[in-house]
């Protein structure tokens, strides 16, 4: 039970029992029984306070109140405490002068008399606090007065602390003996105690969240608690902060100071160590007294008194506050001292790396043995996402490092962890590197990584360099495949900086008895996709080791390979599945650089999607990401994403916005730089510059053809110029194109063949356009592009409603009209509205009713989203089926409604379609 005792404007809480001592002690004095009442209790646990309630209560009873107080600064004053008693009480002394420590010595026994005297007309009650700071001499009197007033109506009460060293420790346990079964001791506050104080103190009653974070920054400690209540009133703000911490001001930082100061010298450092530890690792008395330099039994006794006293609990700090108040106590060097010593400390212990590297930072030393634990301590912070945490540690470990080699490895761990938040600020190590790595004092795998960080960075003189010593090294397996895998990626990103002799690897460089790695897995994959073109094994290779490659800095290019490989392979459901996996993986990890490449990869997966205004804003957010330097050349990739989905979306003032943005001229070497030349040209065609367009498209070829990059999947250059050339009216060059560009392409259909299929039609006789156009529409589909199948269905109405077949016209063009809203394509969307006409819709010839009811539910909402233009993977997934069963139905729905193709189904299902989907 809580109970609140008032007396004028003291207030204690939960000291019922205490009290109830008392008033027993008071009582048994008046009848002429004296004693001595002990109090004891933590630092600040209201001891004095309670002392105070004492005395008024003593003295409402008709009590002599004699009251002293023992003082720090008085430890070495002898008889300071009987010179108060004596200020107070002048009939006990008499005529002696109180400043003369010989009389007053001299009168202690005839003073002690006169008292016993004067308490048989008026009882009296001494109070002392503070007992342990009591001077010898004064302890002798008391200790003389109290083995006298058995009988006598006199009753002394004394308060001491337990975390403070007596004057004399030998006086002072024999003057508590002498309160044998007359102790009062003080607890720590309960959570009802505080919330009672909290409430008593601020008028309201305080939340629960309050009282608990009160509780635990105080630990019941009835001083700490009234320094917070004092901060809190005056801070006029939050009371908590984030984490539910109360938030500690000036008065509750000061208690904490004065509370150390007034502890025993083995209790401050035992109390510094905790705060040192504050639980990482949690620490026990032999830990700390190890740390403390004191033995285990007084560490264990320190450790008691400070959790009475509320300021430790389970051997750590509960507040921050707290452990910040105690640290600045110690001056900074023996700080540093008391960090080294507990990293030592830990890492003897065989504590965690983290743990010891947190002490080796604090302290700004590397001692001769904390180079590989900083190192490993650094790599389970990046792999937790704490970037900044994990920079710092290896600096520390750099600047201490005595050798050549272990302070380049460093230099390498520091540009691959700075790299993650800032490539071109990262990018100063870089001529370090490459001087280091003409000194051989680098690592084949950080030369490797110095290498992919020039590349992207565009300091390709430095990065050949690197790679032609890569070259002549020898090498094992798995630093072969790096080597390999390296190699293939510059000439894919750079096509041209390398000669052929260096693109040849090394036989020697194979894995043993036939095994791959997956780098050179990968490195085959992407050589193989870059000249043929799309292929299975390649993707089945991307597939298999993209959940091998775990997200970090030197895996980065391989899981921008796989990626590639599945994109340029139209797998982009796959794509984006990982895609997603990894950017959520980059969000741990604390890495924007990677957040920003993926972002731009997710962004060309819903361009090639269809889905343009995704496209837009991922590719803007890719650019938020990074600066343009840390981009370099790699900026024509979200950069022309950007300007393509705006180009379609009609939003040419935003797009031509994006042309004002310099771009480094070497991006124009590399082959992020098609991706700009792809889209500057569509904007140049949308804007009628057809024959700017028409330039950027060849330059595209013509750089594709030098470099021996002549990929479809990567630009299509073949067909922008096509569409260039038909704006142009100049038919014959568009056929040019289409028909080389269908003899490049393999059987397998693709989002490619289509578009050249397309461009085809638009030349072909008006009789054959619709069956070119069909089977375009159907790849489409089949490779998930809505946007092109939009241009496409488009082109297909027109040429319907040329051929007089008007009622499939209508419907051809409403959906083209509504994929073309699905992709936010507001440019095709303008140029088709003329042509949709809701009214003729709504009058056109209903579907055979008979046929369609013919259909299961299953089999019409598969129909429905087939003429709709989902593919059978996506049909499986919107309605959780197996793709083999939407292939079942759509066998039976071809069947019953006497179709052969999908773009029949929009006819056969007319304007149902959303109703039966």
């Amino acid at each position: 039970m809580v109970v609140v005792e008032r007396q004028e404007q003291l207030v204690v809480v939960e000291r019922q029992e205490q009290l109830a001592g008392f008033t027993t002690a008071l009582a048994e004095c008046q009848a002429g029984n004296g004693r001595l009442l002990a109090v004891s209790g933590s630092l600040a646990s209201g001891k004095t306070t309670l002392l105070r309630v004492f005395t008024e209560r003593a003295a409402a009873a008709g009590f002599h109140v004699l009251w002293a107080t023992g003082a720090r600064t008085e430890r070495e004053l002898p008889l300071s405490l009987i010179n108060q008693f004596c200020r107070d009480f002048p009939v006990v002394i008499g005529h002696a002068d109180c400043a003369n420590q010989a009389e007053l010595i001299r009168v202690v026994p005839s003073a002690a008399a006169a008292l016993l005297t004067a308490s048989e007309q008026t009882p009296v009650l001494l109070a002392v606090d503070d007992l342990h700071h009591v001077d010898a001499l004064s302890l002798h009197s008391l200790i003389y007065l109290i083995r006298r007033i058995h009988s006598a109506r006199i009753l002394v009460v004394v308060s001491g602390g337990d975390l403070v060293e007596p004057t004399d420790p030998q006086l002072y346990a024999e003057l508590m003996e002498l309160a044998s079964g007359n102790h009062l001791t003080l607890p720590p506050l309960s959570r009802r105690g505080v919330g009672e104080l909290l409430a008593e103190a601020l008028g309201d009653q305080p939340t629960d969240a309050l009282v608990d974070a009160c509780t635990r920054a105080s630990g019941g400690n009835p001083l700490l608690t009234r320094t917070l209540i004092a901060d809190l009133r005056n801070s006029g703000g939050p009371s908590l902060d984030r984490d539910g911490q109360v938030l500690p001001g000036p008065a509750y930082t000061a208690a904490i100071r004065r509370y150390v100061e007034s502890c025993d010298p083995v209790t401050r450092r035992v109390l510094a160590a905790t705060a040192l530890f504050d639980r990482r690792p949690p620490a026990g008395p032999l830990t700390l007294a190890r740390l403390a330099e004191v033995d285990t039994a007084a560490a264990r006794r320190a450790l008691s008194g400070l959790e009475s006293a509320g300021l430790v609990s389970d051997g750590w700090l509960p507040h921050p506050g707290t452990r910040q108040a105690m640290l600045e106590q110690l001056p900074p060097v023996a700080l540093t001292d008391l960090h080294l010593r507990a990293a030592r400390l830990l890492y003897e212990e065989g504590s965690a790396p983290l743990a010891v590297a947190r002490h080796l930072l604090a302290a700004g030393r590397t001692p001769d043995w904390a180079g590989p634990v900083l190192s490993v301590a650094a790599e389970e912070l990046l792999g937790a996402g704490d970037t900044e945490l994990a920079v710092a540690l290896l600096r520390l470990a750099h600047d201490g490092a005595t050798d050549d080699v272990e302070r380049a490895g460093l230099k390498v761990a520091l540009l691959q962890a700075e790299w993650r938040t800032d490539p071109a600020a990262a990018g100063h190590r870089l001529g370090q590197l490459a001087a280091a790595a003409r000194a051989g004092q680098l690592s084949v795998a950080a030369r490797v990584a110095t290498a992919h960080c020039l590349l992207w960075l565009g300091r390709t003189a430095e990065a050949v360099e690197v790679l032609d010593k890569l070259a002549a090294l020898e090498a094992d397996a798995e630093q072969s495949a790096e080597i390999r895998f390296l190699t293939v990626w510059a000439r894919f990103t750079h096509p041209g900086l390398l000669d052929d002799e260096q693109m040849e690897p090394r036989a020697s460089r194979r894995g043993a008895e036939g095994v791959v790695s997956t780098r050179d897995a990968l490195a085959h994959a992407l050589e193989t996709v870059l000249a043929k073109g799309p292929n299975s094994a390649a993707v089945v290779t991307a597939e298999q080791a993209l959940p091998r490659s775990p997200l970090r800095g030197d895996a980065m290019a391989s899981l921008a390979t796989a990626l590639i490989i599945l994109i340029y392979s139209d797998h982009l459901e796959t794509a984006t599945l990982w895609t997603d996996r990894l950017l959520a993986q980059a969000g741990e990890r604390g890495a924007p650089s990677w957040r920003g490449m993926l972002m731009a990869v997710r962004a060309d997966i819903a361009l090639r999607s269809g889905q343009l205004a995704d496209a837009q804003r991922y590719a803007e957010v890719a650019l938020g990401m990074m600066s343009r330097e840390s981009w370099s050349t790699a900026v024509g990739v979200p950069l022309g994403t950007v300007l393509l989905a705006q180009t379609a979306r009609g939003r040419l003032a935003e797009a031509g916005r994006q042309l004002d943005q310099p771009v480094p001229d070497a991006m124009f070497q590399t082959v992020w730089g098609l991706y700009y030349l792809r889209a500057r040209g569509g904007y140049y065609l949308a804007t009628g510059r057809a024959e700017a367009a028409l330039d950027d498209f060849t330059t595209c070829g013509d750089l594709m053809a030098r470099w021996n990059l002549d990929l479809p999947a990567l630009v299509p250059w073949r067909i922008y110029a096509a569409h260039a050339y038909l704006v142009l009216n100049q038919p014959e060059q568009a056929r040019a194109l289409a028909e080389i560009q269908l003899t490049q392409l393999g059987q397998e259909p693709s989002r490619t063949k289509a578009a050249a299929l397309r461009v085809l039609a638009a030349v072909a006789p008006l009789s054959q356009r619709p069956t070119l156009l069909r089977e375009a529409a159907e790849m489409l589909r089949a490779c998930g592009d809505r946007l092109e199948l939009a241009h496409t269905l488009a082109d297909l109405s027109q040429a319907q409603r040329s051929l007089g077949d008007f009622h499939r016209a209508r419907m051809t063009v409403r959906r083209a009209y509504d994929l073309a809203g699905d992709c936010q394509a507001d440019a095709l969307r303008q140029r088709l509205l003329p042509d949709v006409d809701d009214a003729v819709l709504e009058a056109a010839d209903e579907p055979d009713a008979e046929a369609l009811s013919s259909l299961s539910d299953a089999e019409r909402r598969v129909a429905a989203l087939a003429a709709q233009g989902s593919t059978n993977r996506q049909i499986a997934n919107k309605l959780f089926v197996t793709v083999s069963t939407v292939e079942q139905h759509l066998t039976k729905v071809y069947r019953k409604l006497n179709v052969t193709r999908r773009v029949d189904l929009l006819v056969k299902l007319g304007p149902r379609i959303s109703n039966i989907a």
